[in-house]
């Protein structure tokens, strides 16, 4: 994926994260949530342009499980001062 991609699913991830309270633990489904609706409205504008062929479903399904395992959230820290934030803004 490309880097524009990767920007507006992060951006997408984050406004969704802001939404639900800014709470730990929801990274890879705020993620996948926010390339799922970001596919979705790819699809729906190149059906209405007729630009270019949407991938099929098994295809942005791979997609979406590379990108899982590509996002290394480990473990959980503990403690005062643990991990502050969200994965989806994170640069790697």
């Amino acid at each position: 994926m490309d880097a524009e991609w990767d920007d507006k699913a992060r951006a997408r991830a984050y406004a969704l994260w802001e939404h639900e309270g800014r709470a730990e633990g929801g990274a890879l489904r705020h993620w996948a949530q926010a390339e799922e609706e970001l596919r979705a409205k790819e699809q729906d504008r190149t059906e209405a342009t007729g630009d270019v062929e949407a991938p099929p479903a098994a295809e942005a399904a791979s997609t979406a499980a590379e990108t899982h395992e590509a996002v290394d959230v480990g473990p959980e820290p503990k403690g005062k001062g643990a991990r502050a934030g969200h994965a989806a803004t994170k640069r790697g």
